[in-house]
């Protein structure tokens, strides 16, 4: 990894925004590329925060690198593409758009081998089954034997099922936000249709959170506001860390098949 591309990965957004309309006026009229990496530089912390956000679907350097590459990308074409007199803000915009990239590039990747979701299917139907042969949910130890499986290999399975429902649930989320994208750039971005529609599926997300039991509440604001990792929620809860991951891919699954209703209507 180059030093570029290192400090990309670590840039936060600074008080002071040094972009001004001025700015914005001066780049669509001269196109300079020593200017628009003054620009750059002062919204990369955009790429750095949704790689962040992606971390717990991939941590490899290779493939970090790969997303930090694609969301670099996609920034400098939101900077060119971006018309400062529709009084919309440049992060607006581009958060959308960059977070996409970067999922779009993951999906064509793959990284969810068709092995893994075998794993993950297995390990659901065989727990399903035992919770109706038991009449409650079976212990990690009773399902580790049933499957022949090491507490290890288990919570991998896991953590495997959670990546996969965290990208499911942030393609759901990354596709009504460009509905609502495209429909701003069709129009004006100062419609007021825009902002009800935005603010209704805001109250769509609330409302999907509130029809989750205790627990499914409690991870999700564990994992997703105070960002623990499933060990640490594991040990805040009293549950094993695969407990952990079996409620928060309940819970993405109810919220995404909630927002998917919705998205129909």
């Amino acid at each position: 990894m180059s030093n570029e591309e290192g400090m990309t990965m670590n840039f936060y957004k600074n008080d002071v925004n040094t972009v001004t309309e001025k700015t914005w006026a001066e780049y669509a009229k001269t196109k300079d590329i020593t200017l628009r990496n003054r620009i750059l530089t002062e919204y990369l912390y955009i790429v750095t925060c949704n790689i962040k956000k992606m971390s717990s679907i991939c941590n490899k350097r290779e493939d970090i690198e790969d997303m930090t590459n694609q969301g670099v990308l996609e920034l400098i074409n939101c900077i060119d593409r971006y018309d400062y007199t529709r009084e919309v803000q440049f992060d607006t915009f581009a958060s959308i758009r960059v977070r996409g990239s970067i999922i779009d590039y993951i999906r064509k990747r793959d990284w969810v081998p068709r092995d893994v979701r075998k794993r993950i299917k297995e390990v659901n139907d065989t727990a399903m089954k035992m919770h109706n042969e038991l009449g409650r949910t079976p212990l990690d130890k009773e399902l580790r034997m049933r499957l022949n499986l090491s507490e290890e290999e288990l919570n991998k399975i896991r953590c495997d099922e959670v990546s996969t429902n965290l990208l499911a649930f942030d393609d759901l989320i990354q596709e009504n936000n460009t509905c609502l994208a495209n429909a701003k750039s069709a129009t004006s971005f100062t419609h007021p249709e825009d902002k009800v529609l935005k603010d209704e599926f805001k109250e769509v997300l609330a409302e999907c959170i509130d029809k989750l039991d205790d627990r499914e509440r409690t991870v999700i604001s564990l994992y997703y506001y105070e960002e623990l990792k499933l060990k640490e929620i594991a040990f805040v809860m009293d549950l094993t860390p695969s407990r952990i991951s079996q409620i928060h891919s309940k819970a993405l699954e109810k919220m995404k098949n909630s927002i998917s209703e919705y998205m129909k209507l």
